[in-house]
């Protein structure tokens, strides 16, 4: 597709030559959205543009960009989302006569207009100083948070090159006003990717600078509350990561050593306590770079460096043997089965036509849910036209 011919916002018609593409891109329902920056050293006239393109309809560009010159989408985490709308942070821009777009927060509509006014946009009132300074607000881009209890609890979290995290209304972002929270928690500028996460002790916010990762709590109440929790060494400059065994319990805060160590490390999302601290020999990476951060899928976490995709897995988890139960094809023809085994634990489900295939060429289904404690059910929806199909189960 050529954007060039097809996206344009307003007046100004998208212009690749001068445009970096550094963030992440985004699935949001029907819609793939980009984001785009400029490069390095700032060259040639740039905005910070999101293009979306429909997935169905492909030759369609739809296009938002800031007024402003510059105002770069830089942050390494792309757009954001509330499953709906798109959110964006851009970084400082040229805008001697009045704000028009740079260090902002926006709140986007599906089709990347701005409908609500002042409630669908932020800066802060200091966005002058941030652009002479250089000091993006958009350098660690947009993170959804959603604090029970607290008032708004539905939170836009920023953190930019000034050193600072913000705390917006989601709802009502406001315009150019001061935020609902502000805390200085950098000692250098925040340029990694941030994270979010909720345990039974409350919602955190955890991010990378100078080579540690730092978890701050978000407080319940009104205003919502930032408090620095802990801190430990990741080790270099990627971007964290958040697992847990089954999306409530068991945070753990994942990083590692980009640049440097090379090594993965992990700790307690409440308490900062290590659990895996980069292993041995077989665990050293190469050609790690900073910003990025890592995958969890399968029950593996895979990290891509130069030319190499480095995977990891947890220790062998204890399993029964697993004799499939309960076999049944539903009204619908897809076809459901279930199996009892250890409590938490990690089922893959693999599916052929051709039992004499190598199983290196079988198809991957998804995962086994665990229905209640230690009884697992898996559904496949795709069966409707095969005569005959063959399943396996396995653990990572």
């Amino acid at each position: 597709m050529d954007v060039n011919s097809t996206a344009q916002f307003g007046t100004v018609h998208f212009v690749s030559l001068a445009q970096g593409e550094r963030g992440a891109l985004a699935v949001i329902g029907t819609n793939l959205y980009v984001p785009f920056g400029g490069l390095y050293g700032d060259c040639g006239t740039y905005y910070g543009w999101v293009l979306g393109i429909p997935l169905n309809g492909p030759a369609t560009v739809m296009a938002w960009a800031t007024t402003a010159k510059q105002g770069g989408i830089w942050g390494v985490s792309g757009v954001a989302s509330d499953g709906v709308d798109p959110f964006v942070a851009t970084g400082n821009a040229d805008e001697p006569s009045g704000w028009a777009g740079g260090d902002g927060v926006f709140h986007l509509q599906p089709n990347l207009v701005l409908t609500n006014g002042i409630s669908d946009y932020w800066a802060p009132t200091n966005w002058l100083s941030l652009d002479t300074g250089d000091l993006d607000l958009g350098s660690s881009g947009v993170l959804l948070v959603d604090v029970p209890g607290a008032t708004p609890s539905n939170l836009v979290a920023v953190l930019g090159k000034d050193k600072n995290i913000y705390l917006l209304n989601q709802t009502d972002l406001g315009g150019v006003t001061a935020p609902v929270a502000k805390m200085t928690v950098g000692s250098s500028p925040i340029i990694q990717a941030a994270a979010t996460y909720s345990t039974a002790l409350g919602t955190y916010v955890v991010f990378a600078n100078g080579g540690d990762l730092h978890a701050l709590r978000i407080g319940a109440s009104n205003p919502p509350t930032i408090t620095p929790v802990w801190t430990e060494s990741e080790g270099g400059a990627g971007s964290p990561f958040v697992t847990s065994t089954d999306g409530t319990n068991n945070m753990i805060v994942w990083g590692y050593g980009a640049e440097n160590t090379q090594r993965l490390y992990s700790f307690n999302g409440d308490t900062g306590s290590a659990i895996f601290t980069g292993g041995g020999t077989n665990e050293l990476m190469a050609g790690t770079h900073r910003f990025s951060t890592a995958i969890v899928a399968r029950g593996r976490i895979y990290v891509g460096t130069d030319n190499k995709i480095y995977a990891f897995g947890a220790p062998g988890q204890t399993v029964t043997s697993i004799n499939l139960t309960n076999a049944v094809i539903l009204p619908d023809s897809s076809f459901q089965f279930s199996f009892t085994n250890v409590t938490g634990a990690l089922f893959n489900v693999f599916s052929t036509t051709n039992l004499s295939e190598s199983f290196t060429n079988w198809n991957w289904l998804g995962e086994a849910a665990e229905i209640s404690s230690g009884q697992f059910q898996f559904t496949d929806t795709s069966t409707t036209n095969s005569p005959e199909r063959f399943y396996t189960v396995v653990t990572p």
